[in-house]
């Protein structure tokens, strides 16, 4: 069985790597939300079907009538039961990081395209030895607009130490045809007073 990527795609305020605040977004993105609903459900192979992992808290701040995440198999890292999920849901349950990953690798790899790490701050900081890749879509206030406020960030250090950032073709390359960013080359990406990029990172072996 080939194994299958795991990819971590997250949304964050640079330099800070700052990614939330009180549980939520700093920030409402449309296009950037778009991005991520279309990078976790496409895949190139029609037969395949992506997966993506998150933690309890992020499970639940999704409305309940979008959970679980459409045309993708969602598994939820928790230690408790989750009575919100209906038996017919198409969601997992698991303990770890760890152990969700090598679970849909064994169970269900020759189904799966990609594997998403989709948050929150504690999953994805314990994704550096695991993830292959990481898709950061990188976040600026535009001139004149305030900088939000954040209390929930990435590791830095170990963006900086353990990830190699890819060129824009490498991006481009990396994603399925349909997802078009090839925009960004020449400016960022505009939205409600931010400015944004799309980027891709290898880890380093």
């Amino acid at each position: 069985m080939t194994k299958v990527p795991v990819v971590a795609i997250v949304a964050c305020m640079v330099p800070e790597m700052g990614i939330g605040f009180q549980g939520s977004l700093p920030w409402r993105l449309s296009n950037e939300m778009k991005y991520f609903r279309d990078v976790t459900t496409t895949t190139r192979d029609p037969k395949k079907v992506n997966a993506v992992i998150m933690g309890r808290k992020t499970w639940e701040s999704i409305p309940q009538r979008f959970r679980p995440l459409r045309n993708r198999i969602n598994m939820v890292l928790s230690r408790q039961n989750l009575p919100q999920c209906a038996p017919h849901d198409p969601h997992y349950r698991c303990d770890s990081l760890e152990a969700a990953v090598t679970e849909l690798q064994s169970q269900l790899g020759d189904s799966l395209e990609r594997i998403y790490i989709i948050g929150g701050a504690d999953v994805y900081n314990q994704s550096f030895d695991l993830a292959d890749h990481w898709l950061i879509t990188k976040i600026r206030p535009a001139p004149n607009t305030e900088l939000p406020r954040l209390d929930t960030f990435l590791d830095a250090t170990k963006i900086a130490s353990r990830l190699q950032e890819r060129s824009t073709q490498e991006l481009i390359d990396f994603l399925p045809a349909s997802i078009a960013v090839d925009a960004q080359e020449t400016a960022p990406l505009q939205e409600k007073g931010y400015h944004y990029w799309y980027t891709l990172y290898n880890r380093l072996n």
